[in-house]
């Protein structure tokens, strides 16, 4: 695997502004820009950086191939991804996640929104969340405990308070021919201790959470 860091020139993001906006033609463009074969699986993740007003900044892409720059595009691409980790080293990391709940109902899996699924079920309990949370709260209650579950899962763990969970932000994402969803992301930054390094290895190249497309699921980190 290769980590590239991807800068656009600033007239590119002007002229093409709705490739650039939209979470589903962005994702569209990583793809042709990672694409060997007309086969292939996803395997790759990708992050984007914004500025305060939520213009890309850069966008940081791990790939199992070197792709070249383009043009109106620069690549940088590091030597072969090899993070050299051991079990109870601290880091600090970033990711930006698209949340799920997987539950069965009437015998079928199902998959909700992280928020929508926790505000459902104080409506399904006769509750308002609002009497207890507010949104911010819940979002950081429910946020946490989806991290260290995953976490359990990927060999590392983080603890109240070192995590901070913000960039709660909705897009409207329409695929030609198919259903329109709405994609949800929460990104969260802080502190973590690795439990596993072998297992969390594995996640920095596979990603974080079973909804990784559109920019989410890479976790970038760095030695605190």
């Amino acid at each position: 695997m290769y980590l590239h860091k991807i800068t656009i020139d600033r007239e590119a993001l002007r002229r093409d502004r709705k490739i650039y906006q939209d979470v589903y033609l962005l994702h569209k463009k990583i793809w042709e820009m990672v694409s060997r074969n007309e086969n292939q699986k996803r395997d790759f993740l990708y992050r984007v950086e914004y500025d305060a007003y939520q213009n890309i900044k850069h966008i940081y892409l791990l790939a199992p191939n070197q792709i070249p720059s383009w043009k109106d595009i620069k690549i940088a691409v590091s030597p072969r991804y090899q993070p050299q980790l051991e079990t109870g080293e601290g880091f600090y990391f970033k990711l930006r996640a698209n949340p799920i709940i997987k539950r069965k109902e009437d015998g079928k899996a199902k998959e909700y929104g992280l928020i929508m699924d926790a505000k459902h079920q104080f409506k399904k309990n006769n509750q308002n969340y609002s009497k207890q949370f507010s949104l911010d709260e819940l979002i950081y209650d429910v946020g946490m405990k989806w991290l260290i579950r995953k976490g359990e899962q990927h060999g590392f763990s983080v603890k109240q308070f070192k995590v901070r969970i913000d960039n709660d932000r909705e897009y409207y994402v329409k695929p030609p021919g198919k259903q329109a969803f709405t994609l949800r992301t929460l990104d969260f930054e802080g502190n973590l201790k690795i439990v596993d390094a072998d297992q969390f290895k594995k996640a920095l190249f596979k990603g974080i959470g079973s909804s990784k497309a559109f920019g989410c699921g890479m976790m970038m980190v760095k030695r605190a």
